[in-house]
């Protein structure tokens, strides 16, 4: 019997010897890895300036669809990577919001708005902000108008080319009928739209046009026979803001001697020329705003795409008062978000805490 304790004895020292061996292995093995120290989180906290109580136009108070009650705002705040960290209502918010360190959208809408749609104008504020480690980053909307509205008007010769019921708005792979007797606004995304007419066999597309955002327009549409032999539509356009449109080419090759945003970055000092896309204004050290209305007219903010969202990979563009603000500045050129431009600056290695261009010379709108 005391052979078999013994026995026992061993063996239990025999095991505890090996965990020993293997616990103090992996501490041991784990001296060889670089390990992240854990960063401290950062907050977001949220605040509403003007709240409008309706939408005027063309000297009409329209209230469709509006719920000027903003605790029943959509507040959305994702991470540049796709990431959700909130989605629902305003008032259900927290009043402080954890989050890890990095660059985060953050969006306000009175309604979920999938164009194109009647009767239904969506308010509220989209902005791209940076949150530091330990860092509070404060949140201040501003609430406008986020889509277009649209209204159409027919002429007797146009109806009589164009027989039917009347057209469609297609937008976002989505038709809304509007009839000829229609007299309602329909609301449409900043992403471009088309006019389409069926005969029953076939679609026609009749225009197609991009509206920013809180434009009202409304488009009288005739139809008449020109000189030559081809027809004509003619577009007459009031609206109650200016007409702008506009497109950008995200394929667009960047000029030969021009550098890119990421190849000027290892140019700090110097004076080059750089190409990128007028992706937003009012730039801070924490936030810039990627819609209009802004409010600064000295500095803008390109980016290598209108599809980027990493601040990292975005330059803050001086605009120096003369011809370069008069064109640049989106606070009275709020069509110029969107276009590829040819920057010619000095490179510094801060401008609002990033890398950027300052003592701009030069541009070339393309």
């Amino acid at each position: 019997m005391q052979g078999g304790k013994s026995m026992k004895k061993k063996f239990s020292c025999a095991v505890a010897a090996v965990c020993a061996a293997a616990i103090l292995s992996v501490v041991a093995g784990c001296t060889r890895f670089n390990l992240e120290p854990v960063r401290e989180p950062g907050a977001i906290t949220l605040a509403i300036g003007n709240v409008p109580d309706g939408l005027v136009s063309d000297g009409t108070f329209l209230k469709s669809g509006v719920d000027t009650d903003t605790n029943n705002f959509i507040l959305k705040i994702y991470s540049t990577s796709g990431d959700k960290v909130y989605d629902g209502a305003y008032g259900q918010r927290p009043e402080v919001i954890v989050v890890a360190p990095g660059s985060y959208d953050v969006g306000l809408y009175s309604a979920r708005f999938v164009p194109p749609k009647f009767s239904q104008p969506q308010f509220g504020d989209e902005q791209t902000i940076v949150v530091g480690e330990g860092e509070q980053t404060k949140i201040s909307f501003m609430c406008r108008q986020m889509n277009a509205g649209l209204r159409l008007k027919f002429s007797n010769d146009f109806i009589a080319r164009f027989p039917g019921k009347g057209v469609c708005i297609r937008q976002n792979e989505k038709d809304l009928a509007y009839d000829y007797g229609q007299d309602k606004y329909a609301y449409v995304s900043t992403e471009g739209f088309n006019l389409v007419y069926n005969n029953g066999v076939a679609d026609t597309v009749l225009l197609s046009k991009t509206l920013q955002a809180g434009q009202m327009v409304t488009m009288n549409l005739a139809y008449a026979e020109s000189n030559t032999t081809a027809s004509i539509i003619n577009i007459d356009v009031d609206t109650t803001r200016d007409w702008i449109s506009f497109d950008y080419n995200l394929g667009l090759k960047i000029p030969a001697g021009a550098l890119s945003i990421e190849e000027a970055k290892s140019h700090i000092g110097e004076k080059v020329q750089v190409f990128g896309y007028i992706i937003g204004g009012d730039p801070t050290t924490a936030t810039i705003r990627i819609g209009p209305p802004f409010s600064s007219k000295s500095a803008i903010v390109i980016a290598p795409a209108m599809t980027e969202r990493n601040r990292l990979d975005m330059f803050a563009v001086e605009l120096p008062s003369g011809a370069v603000r008069d064109a640049l500045n989106l606070v009275t050129n709020p069509y110029r978000l969107g276009s590829p431009v040819l920057i010619t600056g000095t490179v510094v290695e801060s401008y609002f805490g990033y890398i950027g261009i300052k003592n701009t010379k030069n541009y070339v709108l393309l």
